[in-house]
């Protein structure tokens, strides 16, 4: 099956549909093969092969070697070669459990050996047991989990570096987070080419220690290494500034880049005043050979809110989606407008309704140069509210940043936010009025917004989070028992 995409520079092909009562994950792929897994009638886990024509190649059930009341499959990790299955299972006798690995080679076929990642202690409490993450060139996977501390103790990070093969362990520690204050988040892990280990915490700080000037929060990057005993920090606070998101992401230029919006400190629920609208960001390029601050800067990113915002409904501040840097040592960043409003309502009677309305709106894209220098800014209007298939996914290729999205059909045209009708899901709305769109923002910053194909002309409906990008020229799409190959060419 292929549909005639309507944008020049793309071709989408959809493959068979699946049958499964589940929903189809994506796990990877390389050199014009795709892999796909799945449940079966049994829960067994399935896994598929493609080709680059989207024609199913092979199917073959993974047998894990475990008590299968016991087990929980947590997630498929594809690199190179291999496939590598991470299932944990669970020792009530001795109140523990144990993280396992287990592989599936490129056709299919199950190693019998399986390698025990991880495993808790009697009584633990663990945050994140089972997470994972690799680095850019597929040579390190981070397995970690959290133990959290009492209320006057620190946190501390359990984990290890693998080689991308798993042949050996690279690194290997139980670090104490260096954080003092009990009121504090963990916002990412993450580790680099090198090995290196990365944490992202966001700190709230107690009244009696905030001063003047000083946001209610901060944050701090720790880096942990296999040279230095002393973890590495570094703060992000600024004077009469709070930091309204961030994101870091190790790249492949062993660099890593961290970089986020700013805004005016908040007083109460937005005061009188929405002071909390700023027109800066942020941004720092971290060295991950010395772990040295190689530059820091901050910039005006002017046009990206409404000239007066007399509300706080009205403000929908950006959250970095991606971060993509360029050949020349500059780098692009994706962002979109993003909130979460809870509304709870009392009775006479007492009891409450909560209601959660989550917007995902406008969508942003700047070019900054080596140098932090803003080359260009581009703003294209969007209005998301409880939508179905909210968000965005991207990517860069040869100077091109491609944005797919979901929206109503007729907001092709829209060019601002007036002229922007409201995406929704609702009793009185259809997925038949809506779209698959991709925005192309050229080097220069210069936009164009085209749909891939209409949804009146398909029934399948690619999610937007469950889609994944296997290289930056091809993303599969997933529309729950049916996958597409989306390739830019």
């Amino acid at each position: 099956m292929t549909i005639s995409a309507n944008a020049q520079q793309i071709d989408l092909t959809w493959a068979e549909k699946i049958k499964t009562r589940g929903q189809v994950m994506v796990l990877g792929g390389q050199k014009g093969t795709y892999f796909t897994g799945h449940l079966d009638k049994d829960d067994h886990l399935v896994c598929r092969k493609y080709n680059d024509k989207m024609q199913m190649m092979q199917e073959e059930i993974v047998p894990f070697e475990l008590d299968q009341k016991r087990f929980t499959y947590y997630n498929s990790i594809f690199i190179k070669n291999k496939i590598t299955h991470v299932i944990s299972e669970r020792i009530r006798k001795e109140d523990k459990d144990i993280l396992f690995a287990s592989f599936t080679d490129l056709n299919l076929k199950n190693n019998d050996k399986t390698i025990v990642l991880d495993e808790t202690l009697e009584d633990e409490k663990t945050v994140g047991f089972g997470k994972t993450y690799v680095s850019p060139d597929s040579t390190k996977v981070l397995i970690y989990r959290e133990r959290k501390g009492r209320k006057k103790e620190p946190s501390t990070l359990v984990f290890k570096v693998f080689a991308g093969d798993f042949t050996k362990v690279l690194l290997d520690k139980v670090v104490e987070i260096p954080i003092k204050n009990r009121n504090f988040s963990t916002e990412s892990i993450s580790v680099d080419n090198l090995g290196n280990v990365y944490v992202l915490a966001k700190i709230i700080r107690e009244n009696k220690e905030r001063q003047k000037g000083q946001s209610s929060f901060y944050f701090k990057l720790v880096v942990f290494d296999k040279i230095n005993a002393t973890p590495k920090e570094f703060d992000f606070d600024f004077e009469n500034q709070e930091v309204g998101s961030i994101d870091i992401i190790p790249s492949k230029n062993n660099t890593l880049i961290c970089t986020g919006f700013l805004r005016g400190i908040e007083e109460g629920f937005f005061s009188k005043k929405v002071s909390a609208v700023s027109d800066e960001m942020f941004s720092a390029i971290l060295n991950c050979s010395t772990l040295d601050l190689s530059s820091t800067f901050k910039l005006k990113v002017e046009g990206l809110y409404p000239e007066k915002i007399r509300k706080s409904e009205d403000f929908v501040p950006y959250l970095v989606r991606n971060i993509f840097p360029k050949p020349d040592g500059g780098y692009v960043v994706v962002a979109e407008q993003y909130k979460l409003v809870i509304y709870t309502t009392y009775s006479q009677q007492g009891g409450t309704r909560t209601s959660y309305n989550y917007y995902y709106c406008d969508i942003a894209c700047l070019h900054i140069d080596k140098s932090g220098k803003l080359e260009s800014i581009t703003k294209i209007p969007k209005y998301q509210l409880n939508a179905s298939n909210p968000s965005i996914i991207s990517t860069y290729v040869n100077g091109n940043t491609y944005i797919v999205y979901e929206d109503l059909a007729k907001n092709l045209t829209a060019e601002n936010d007036k002229e922007t009708k409201k995406s929704s899901k609702g009793f009185f709305t259809s997925d038949s009025r809506n779209a698959l769109f991709v925005l192309t923002i050229a080097p220069n910053g210069a936009p164009t917004k085209e749909i891939i194909y209409d949804y009146k002309e398909s029934k399948l409906r690619p999610r937007i989070f469950s889609s994944r990008l296997i290289n930056p020229s091809t993303i599969i799409l997933n529309a729950d028992d049916q996958i597409g190959k989306l390739q830019f060419n």
